[in-house]
């Protein structure tokens, strides 16, 4: 009984500090005017997410976000309206060519589409590598364009997962509010943690998902 107290506890804990996070994560993007807000604040919503990953239970949530999101201002708008760019150049190449009735046309339409999904998930991964790593804008972008190449398995189980976790949300819109970004990266850094840190991903170590790291990393 003791032991299911302190896991419902440790639970518990973790929800409060995703709601916590993800009202800094909205009240920092609108600060931002969300134009210039919504990366910075993702940024330090991973860094944050990241001190606890590797140990730090007892870093100072607010202060730790704020300090995150003026560090990282300028770089990490910069390489996310990179990425951003590039989805939407490819998307409007798809709508083209999709848009052109031929068989050559519809083999090219299906290139740009998976090329697209590419930059979406280099999007996505962006911020967990750019919260663990201290590297050059080429080195983020390059790193950044082929963890999804070299870790196919776990982009696709990520896949998996975000469309789960948004089909939880469609039932359920009022979770979005609590943990609509924070959830989200939840999932995705207990899932390229371990890559990180040079372990072999593990599906039955994913889902302890509420157990404690004391592993020190490269970073920070």
């Amino acid at each position: 009984m003791q032991a299911f107290n302190e896991k419902f506890n440790h639970f518990g804990e973790w929800v409060i500090r995703l709601v916590f996070l993800n009202f800094l994560w909205m009240g920092f993007s609108v600060l931002g005017l969300g134009i210039l807000g919504i990366f910075p604040a993702t940024s330090a919503l991973f860094s944050v997410m990241r001190k606890w990953f590797i140990g730090n239970d007892r870093v100072k949530i607010v202060s730790e976000f704020f300090r995150y999101y003026k560090k990282d201002f300028w770089k990490s708008n910069l390489l996310g309206y990179f990425f951003l760019l590039v989805a939407i150049i490819l998307w409007a190449d798809y709508q083209f060519v999709s848009s052109i009735a031929n068989l050559g046309m519809l083999a090219l339409g299906y290139i740009v589409l998976i090329l697209l999904a590419f930059s979406l998930l280099s999007l996505f991964i962006l911020f967990p590598i750019y919260s663990h790593y201290q590297l050059s804008l080429f080195q983020y972008i390059k790193n950044t364009i082929l963890f999804p190449i070299t870790n196919l398995f776990s982009m696709i189980l990520l896949a998996a997962l975000f469309f789960v976790i948004q089909f939880i949300f469609s039932q359920l819109p009022g979770f979005i509010l609590f943990i609509g970004m924070s959830f989200p990266a939840f999932v995705m850094m207990k899932l390229v943690f371990p890559i990180f840190q040079g372990k072999s991903l593990s599906v039955r170590g994913f889902f302890k998902m509420f157990k404690k790291s004391r592993e020190e990393s490269l970073y920070y």
